[in-house]
């Protein structure tokens, strides 16, 4: 079956971390914020920050989880080259602009749920709604893992590694990006990418690991 033409995004994100940050490509609604040469600690060190602005899905409710792909800015996927040795923060998304590891966004925003790799583990918390407890998961980042493919939709995560792992949860404490309310800061449908870094840009945490990655909103027809 052939998609819609308005239905699916087709272009592509495509960044490189090998020390000097380098994006090519544009796709609607996903900016480059912040980029940073690395500091020679290992030849994937560069860092760059991203903003992504999902789309509200009118036929849903906010408490609607979207864990399949579908048309337009629904479900955003991202792809990561990882070296063999990671240290640091090498990933972290959020949905706050402040959100700073180990559950922090200086009380931002209420929705502030945040995943991060730091050094060889994966860490979940649950945004202020839920008390933002956390969830420490092992085996996305365990040696041998040389890719990561994320997919981040409303109120929803899911994690994979090429070698078999993967993770997922629909959760209404996870990613509100379809309109929800907000008792600390402005309603809104954006998550903040750091790769090779943290979000919040006064925290000065930063880490190595993500060689390059391929950042795209998912389509339905896509296996």
């Amino acid at each position: 079956m052939t998609p819609p033409t308005d239905c699916c995004i087709r272009e592509q994100l495509r960044i490189s971390l090998k020390h000097v940050p380098v994006a090519l490509g544009m796709i609607p609604h996903v900016s480059v914020m912040e980029q940073t040469i690395g500091n020679n600690r290992s030849g994937c060190d560069a860092t760059i920050l991203l903003n992504a602005t999902f789309q509200k899905n009118v036929l849903g409710n906010c408490q609607s989880c979207t864990n399949v792909p579908k048309c337009g800015r629904k479900m955003l996927r991202i792809d990561l080259e990882m070296a063999p040795i990671k240290t640091g923060f090498s990933f972290h998304v959020g949905d706050s602009r402040k959100n700073n590891g180990y559950k922090g966004d200086a009380s931002t925003q209420e929705n502030d749920a945040e995943l991060y790799f730091l050094g060889y583990q994966h860490l979940l918390y649950r945004s202020d709604k839920c008390l933002n407890t956390s969830l420490n998961r092992t085996g996305l980042l365990r040696d041998g893992v040389t890719s990561v493919t994320i997919f981040i939709g409303n109120e929803f995560i899911r994690v994979s590694n090429n070698l078999g792992y993967v993770y997922e949860l629909c959760s209404k404490c996870l990613f509100a990006l379809n309109g929800q309310s907000d008792s600390q800061g402005p309603v809104n449908e954006d998550i903040f990418i750091g790769l090779n870094r943290i979000i919040d840009s006064s925290s000065y945490r930063d880490g190595t690991g993500v060689c390059s990655a391929v950042i795209r909103w998912a389509c339905p027809w896509d296996s």
